[in-house]
Order: structure tokens, then C-alpha cells, then sequence
């Protein structure tokens, strides 16, 4: 905002101001609006947007996280692997670590047969 006012006390101005925004008719919104630019600095777009918010959020809320998580495509043991796999690959895109899969793993297993020797 484009004022000299600190950002605590804008924070105040704008839960008073909301609260006043919220009570008033169509016409003293305006005025509501007029002096919170006046006071704060936003555009009118601005101070209804801010005016409405603050007004409608319950205070010390906070959000939950509604998105849901995406289900693996692989078991722990097999990720295990693969991200083993991208390690010793030198951690290759997934197209080149599809391509170069079967030499990897051809490289993986004879090299734990030469240390079981």
C-alpha cells in the first residue's frame, strides 16, 4: 500500500474500517471507502477488496490444506529402487532412466554377484 503507515497499524485500520464497510448502506460504502484510501493508500478496487476480506475472515483461522494427496504409482520397495537406480544413473530424466532401465539393473545385479564372490 502507498502510504507511511506501518504494517500493524494498516492491519487495525482495515478491521475497523471492514467492520464499518460491512454495516454501511450502498451509499456510505463509498464514504467508508473513500476515507480508508485517503488514510491507507490503495486504489478503490483495492479498498473494497481489502474491506470485504478483512470483514468476512474469522481472525487467527487458519487454512487447511483440502487437496488431496495423489496415490503411488509404485510400492516403497520398488521406489526404493528406482531412486537407487537414478542415483547410480546420475540422476537421469525419466525417458533416458525408461531407456537405460534394463542395462542398469543388468549392471546392478552382476555387480552384487561379484561382491557376494
Amino acid at each position: 500500500m502507498g502510504s507511511d503507515l506501518s504494517r500493524s497499524t494498516t492491519v487495525e485500520v482495515t478491521r475497523k474500517y471492514a467492520g464499518q464497510y460491512a454495516r454501511a448502506s450502498r451509499k456510505d460504502k463509498g464514504r467508508v471507502r473513500d476515507e480508508f484510501c485517503a488514510l491507507t493508500g490503495p486504489s478503490q478496487e483495492q479498498a473494497r477488496h481489502l474491506l470485504v476480506k478483512s470483514a468476512t475472515r474469522t481472525p487467527n483461522a487458519t487454512r487447511i490444506d483440502r487437496r488431496k494427496a495423489e496415490p503411488r504409482n509404485y510400492s516403497n520397495d520398488s521406489r526404493e529402487v528406482l531412486e537407487h537406480l537414478w542415483a547410480l544413473s546420475g540422476g537421469w530424466c525419466g525417458p533416458h532412466l525408461a531407456a537405460g532401465m534394463s542395462p542398469l539393473l543388468d549392471a546392478l545385479v552382476n555387480w552384487s554377484r561379484w561382491l557376494d564372490c
